[in-house]
């Protein structure tokens, strides 16, 4: 690790000296392509079982949403660091950087969102529900990134800029500033991450309690329950890291508009990288938690309850005085 002087510009960190390790980008690099390919590629192959139902389409498309945010974004980052701290972010590559990083958090947030929506109405309203279920799933998904690319592009027309953070590394819309339509554009930003949040979390709970009340009748009614178990298992793991890994990144933001001294330093980078640390994860959850893993993990726990399937050994005390016989034999 070496320290590094950043220059002072309208694109770049405050001057401050830099010492980043290389390490942690590498491996979001590597894990978040890595995991986001081999899960569209489960995805296409398992596509006769699933046959594309609207919640699988919402899988697909956040894979497809995160696997760009990193792709698209991470060779410029990772020449900032190859180029030792040297390679000055133009404002053309800031901002084309910063609407990826902000355009990709806020899809993913809102296609969490809707994927707990579309439960919500599978579980809650299932007659409504079957209805044009393929068509309101691409609109919402058309109505996502159409509203994703308006707020991050609000830069673009006025309201707020894009700034190069600490180390130098990664641009996004300048929260660290105490300009007053910077500070509009970052309140717009965060308050909308924070309602996105609390709506997703507010249908997750909303979807247990429909499950939990609804009555078991035949088989199908059951297998039927069984499946909406397993979708909600992988949903209830998406909701909870997305929650962790989104909250620092709007707090932080909300705090530096709000003071008289905003931040550019290692607190932000920590945030944004918790961020971008679900894109990485997403895909891991669905390629080690998907349907046929969850029967043989549900299997293999069915299997161990049932030890009284398994040979009991009973001891009375003629068998316990046989036995001290042959241990004084010995």
């Amino acid at each position: 690790m070496e320290s590094f002087n950043i220059s002072d510009n309208s694109n770049s960190t405050d001057k401050t000296v830099v010492s980043e390790s290389i390490v942690p980008p590498i491996l979001q690099y590597f894990f978040g392509v890595s995991g986001n390919l081999i899960a569209m590629i489960l995805l296409c192959r398992s596509s006769g079982r699933h046959k594309w139902k609207p919640f699988y389409r919402l899988v697909g498309c956040l894979a497809i949403t995160d696997f760009c945010g990193i792709a698209l974004v991470y060779p410029a980052v990772m020449v900032r660091y190859i180029s030792g701290f040297t390679f000055d972010f133009p404002k053309e590559l800031c901002e084309f950087v910063s609407f990826w990083f902000s355009f990709s958090f806020l899809s993913s947030a809102l296609i969490v969102s809707a994927m707990s929506f579309d439960r919500f109405l599978a579980v809650s309203f299932p007659l409504l529900y079957r209805v044009s279920k393929v068509k309101r799933t691409n609109l919402i998904l058309i109505v996502i990134w159409l509203f994703s690319a308006c707020i991050s592009s609000l830069n673009l027309v006025g309201v707020g800029s894009v700034k190069n953070f600490y180390p130098g590394s990664w641009c996004f819309l300048d929260f660290a500033s105490k300009g007053k339509l910077e500070r509009i554009n970052t309140f717009i930003y965060s308050i909308t991450g924070l309602l996105i949040l609390l709506t997703t979390i507010f249908l997750n709970i909303a979807v247990v309690f429909s499950v939990r009340r609804r009555p078991k009748f035949s088989d199908s009614d059951r297998k039927r329950r069984r499946n909406e178990i397993f979708i909600i298992v992988f949903l209830f793991l998406i909701v909870t890291l997305f929650s962790i890994c989104w909250i620092p990144l709007m707090v932080r933001m909300l705090i530096n508009a709000s003071s008289s001294d905003p931040k550019n330093g290692p607190e932000e980078l920590l945030a944004v990288r918790m961020t971008i640390s679900n894109a990485i994860v997403d895909p891991w959850i669905y390629i080690i938690l998907r349907k046929e893993n969850l029967k043989k993990i549900l299997a293999l726990v069915q299997r161990f309850r049932k030890t009284e399937n398994l040979p009991t050994v009973f001891f009375t005390s003629e068998s316990n005085s046989t036995r001290t016989d042959d241990v004084s034999n010995l």
